[in-house]
């Protein structure tokens, strides 16, 4: 999987007329639009949802007002998710994105993630499955979760909900394998080699909400950690995304960042 590309300056060119045209500038216009885009969804549902309970106060039953307050509660879930992820955009591309190490249980943190995303579709299948974590693993414990949370939120969004979600683990080779497997849409062979790229998205994915940071921002945390990330994937039949992490941490972390 290539590595994301380095940002390159704004560049020019004549248009028709002679006037410069700045392609960066442009491109960059286009970004802000659609990161926009993406916040005021989650905004305007939870705006709509919470007038309509105001207007029909006392009005509502009870498993309106339960129907109405878990659709307000995704809602915001999604919202924090996106700025949480354009936060550490901003962060990785001022060089600000660095770890705060720590000793935690891996597999605790893991298993929290996994039932926090299981409550937000509660017919959704899981199925976990993880072995050979270490008792003992240092690292950053919220950059980790983030990852964690960003691929299984696209392991959801991308597969029917029908569909089980396979978390797994194994050690190889002295390193922690973490496999996260869908059964949705797949990502077409000739996307494949782009999806790390900031801002990049799948062609068969464009018209589902999303902002096409979140695997770019995984691949720099895995980073960070002196690990690497790997996509396995066929259109229509699902995707499978595994995270590598060093056995033991490397002495220079985030050299290579």
């Amino acid at each position: 999987m290539p590595e994301p590309p380095s940002h390159k300056p704004h560049q020019k060119s004549q248009g028709s007329n002679g006037h410069a045209v700045h392609h960066g500038s442009s491109q960059q216009l286009d970004r802000m639009a659609l990161l926009a885009h993406q916040l005021m969804t989650p905004l305007s549902t939870i705006s709509t949802l919470a007038q309509g309970m105001m207007r029909r106060t006392g009005r509502l039953s009870t498993d309106d007002i339960q129907e109405r307050s878990e659709k307000i509660w995704r809602a915001s879930l999604r919202l924090q998710e996106l700025i949480e992820t354009i936060m550490a955009y901003t962060r990785i591309n001022s060089g600000a994105l660095t770890l705060n190490l720590s000793v935690f249980n891996l597999e605790t943190l893991l298993c929290r993630v996994c039932q926090e995303h299981r409550r937000q579709e509660a017919a959704r299948p899981f199925q976990v499955d993880l072995k050979d974590l270490p008792d003992i693993f240092v690292g950053d414990p919220v950059l980790l979760e983030q990852a964690l949370a960003i691929v299984l939120s696209n392991a959801m969004k991308y597969s029917p909900v029908d569909q089980l979600i396979a978390i797994t683990s194994s050690k190889r080779e002295g390193q922690i394998v973490i496999e996260i497997k869908d059964q949705g849409i797949g990502v077409p062979k000739a996307d494949l080699p782009y999806l790390m790229q900031p801002f990049f998205r799948g062609r068969n994915a464009k018209q589902m909400p999303g902002t096409g940071l979140g695997l770019s921002l995984v691949w720099h945390i895995l980073k960070l950690h002196g690990g690497s990330v790997q996509i396995e994937s066929q259109e229509g039949h699902g995707t499978t995304l595994t995270l590598i992490l060093p056995d033991e941490m490397p002495t220079e972390l985030g050299a290579d960042i």
